[in-house]
């Protein structure tokens, strides 16, 4: 989410373009190793749901960048979110959760059953359960940055978790903790834009 959420907010077409080409390039690689995979009677169903779910990302990614339709996403999404609870790793299906979150909360569905919030809260009992804790952090990140202002102010709707700020302290201990460095820009990214709304907001 990192890389493709800062180019969005800087709207820097010269940082979108790689990214983009990037997206091309891992869509053709993950398709054509689904297609060898479907060539073998004994492929696992875990291999298949992980090229589905990279499809998706890299789909979901290429259409924010360009600013085209997320139409094609859902499917792609909902088939990756499916094959991961038919494969029963739990360690894997927040992953393909955290990425529909995103999508439905970009297409509208925020709040209530199949939405971004229902996703990101069952990521999130799969999550503690584990423990995982690094997907806990990848969790605080995706509540503030998707549910986080202006959104619920634009829309009318409360913060569903106690405040953007808590999950963003919450996501810094956990990142510093367990050494999720690669997680670090995005926190930090995050962390600039909550200080730039509360300046907004006074």
């Amino acid at each position: 989410m990192s890389g493709v959420a800062q180019a969005v907010h800087r709207d820097d077409l010269d940082a979108k373009i790689p990214l983009i080409q990037s997206c091309r390039a891992v869509s053709l690689r993950a398709a054509q190793t689904l297609k060898w995979e479907k060539g073998m009677s004994d492929a696992p169903i875990l291999d298949f749901a992980l090229d589905r779910l990279t499809l998706g990302r890299a789909a979901l990614y290429a259409a924010i960048l360009q600013s085209s339709s997320l139409d094609p996403c859902h499917s792609l999404l909902q088939h990756a979110v499916d094959s991961l609870r038919r494969a029963g790793q739990q360690d894997y299906l927040p992953r393909g959760l955290l990425t529909r979150a995103w999508l439905r909360s970009l297409t509208g569905a925020r709040t209530g059953p199949e939405s971004a919030q229902s996703d990101l809260d069952e990521a999130w009992e799969i999550a503690e359960r584990g423990p995982m804790p690094l997907f806990l952090a990848d969790i605080h990140l995706h509540r503030a940055r998707l549910f986080g202002p202006p959104a619920p102010k634009a829309i009318g709707e409360q913060y569903p978790w106690e405040s953007p700020d808590a999950d963003l302290a919450a996501a810094r201990r956990l990142i510093e903790k367990h050494g999720y460095g690669r997680r670090l820009e995005e926190l930090q990214d995050a962390e600039a834009a909550a200080r730039k709304w509360a300046r907004q907001a006074e």
